[in-house]
Order: structure tokens, then sequence, then C-alpha cells
């Protein structure tokens, strides 16, 4: 199947607006969770939340920073109380990174925030055309999805 170059244009243009007023809304969302925090931190606390515990690297891989970026990151979201540090089992010098009791309190106020705004968003949509859109975004996403090469196959779930 090839589409028409109109179409991918209009694709192209309306991703690029949900991911505009998404980022905005999770900015907001970010910072009910702590005034301080910014959408890339509330990022990994939803990583975190999703995955469990994680080696800073894989973190760093998740959201395509660099090791220095992702220490300042994890250092204020620890002393912000979100996460905590523990040693990993397998390898006495690394240490995992995961949610403080706090860290996935905040994480889940944020998601039944973000659940209300989606459901009022779609409220006017007949439940047959949402169920759609989940389903075809789902397609989308898991075409989207790939281990990343930079990452050394680490897999790069959404979220």
């Amino acid at each position: 199947m090839t589409l028409d170059e109109e179409t991918i244009t209009d694709l192209e243009r309306e991703f690029a607006v949900f991911v505009r007023q998404d980022r905005a809304a999770s900015g907001q969302l970010g910072r009910d969770v702590h005034p301080d925090l910014k959408v890339a931190a509330y990022r990994l606390l939803a990583q975190l939340a999703d995955r469990g515990p994680r080696r800073p690297t894989e973190l760093a891989c998740h959201v395509g920073v660099t090791s220095p970026t992702i220490s300042r990151q994890l250092q204020h979201l620890e002393a912000l109380g979100l996460i905590e540090r523990l040693r990993a089992v397998d390898d006495g010098r690394a240490y995992l990174v995961t949610l403080t009791g706090a860290g996935r309190r905040r994480v889940d106020e944020v998601r039944v925030a973000r659940s209300g705004r989606l459901g009022e968003l779609l409220e006017s949509w007949p439940d047959r055309d949402v169920r759609t859109f989940a389903e075809l975004l789902a397609r989308f996403n898991g075409s989207a999805a790939r281990p990343s090469r930079r990452c050394g196959g680490i897999e790069d779930a959404p979220g």
C-alpha cells in the first residue's frame, strides 16, 4: 500500500499537534507531581512505575540522554524524595533506581489526572470510535517500537 504525499503530510501535521499538546499537558501534570519537576523527569518516574527498578543506563537509553544528564536528573529526583537507589543484586558496584512510596503516589495521581483529561476530550466520541482509535494507536506504537541500536538492543517500550 502506498499512501499519497498529501495524506502523509496531513498525518505528520496532526501528529505534531498531538505531541505539542501532550507535552504541554504533561508539563503541567508533572508540575502537579512536584512544582520543581520537569517533563523529562516525569517520564523517568513513569518508566520506573511501568517497568520497576532500572539501572541508570537503561533509563538514559529510554529517554535518549547521556549518562551525565541522567545522573543530574536522578540526583534531582532523589533530592525531591521521589526515587531511591538500591544495590544491584547481580553486581555490588552497580545500583538500581526505584520509586519511593511518595514517588509512586505522585505518579498515580498524575495518571488519574491524565485519564480524566483524556476522558473529557473523548466524552463526545462514540464508544466504537474510541475503541478503534485505541486499537489503531496501539498498532502504530507497536510498529514504531524497535530495540534501539544506541542502547545495545534494550527495548524502548512506550511510556
